[in-house]
């Protein structure tokens, strides 16, 4: 039984793993970027505050090796983050009894459902402290932490869970380069919209208008 499980686990997680890029992947990046150009903008509000432009916004994209290192995490089934160093990580359990819906829609869920930790918990600063980590809000903050500019996500379906009445189990994981959430630094540098792009970037433009993004 636990050996046709793990086959399960892989069966999963390849089919997850083959079908998020393309329209599944620019939807998961465009809900990031969605968010990003807000706050680079200065149009984000957190709890009825409206919180200042960016300078130094990057755009994100789609990275297929974090799109792998999410999958092979996602497809051992954890029960919280990995701990790993090298890349920022979100994560997201869904706990349903309902009929499995094709999986990459958990995956474009994902970034909505994080959002929605500044609405929920608020953001006191830009500048990142274990107690604001520790609040509720870390996967908000990663998505929007300016200096991350490539993402990967992955999703498996974990099967029953016993410990949730033995409610079917999906795992969404994202990794984020380069890593944010970094203790001491803001999550973006506050004043005029793209004023302070990284050096070669410059800001992006669309029909003539600033979208915020540095590329």
């Amino acid at each position: 039984m636990q050996i046709v499980a793990f086959i399960a686990f892989l069966v999963f997680g390849l089919q997850a793993q083959l079908s998020l890029p393309g329209p599944s992947s620019d939807r998961i990046v465009s809900t990031h970027l969605k968010m990003r150009k807000n706050f680079a903008q200065g149009g984000r509000y957190i709890q009825g505050i409206r919180q200042p432009s960016a300078t130094n916004m990057m755009k994100m994209a789609w990275d297929s090796s974090l799109a792998t290192s999410a999958q092979n995490y996602a497809a051992t089934c954890p029960t919280g983050r990995s701990g790993a160093t090298g890349y920022g990580e979100n994560i997201r359990f869904v706990y349903t009894t309902a009929p499995i819906s094709p999986l990459d829609g958990y995956a474009i869920d994902a970034p909505v459902y994080w959002d929605q930790q500044f609405g929920n918990y608020g953001l006191p600063s830009l500048t990142m402290t274990s107690s604001i980590l520790a609040s509720g809000v870390a996967d908000a903050t990663q998505m929007a932490w300016a200096k991350s500019k490539l993402i990967g996500c992955g999703v498996t379906d974990c099967g029953p869970d016993a410990s949730q009445n033995n409610k079917t189990k999906i795992v969404v994981i994202c990794h984020y380069s380069p890593k944010g959430n970094i203790i001491g630094e803001t999550m973006y540098e506050a004043g005029i919209t793209c004023s302070n792009c990284p050096s070669p970037t410059a800001c992006e433009s669309e029909m003539g208008f600033s979208t915020g993004m540095c590329v």
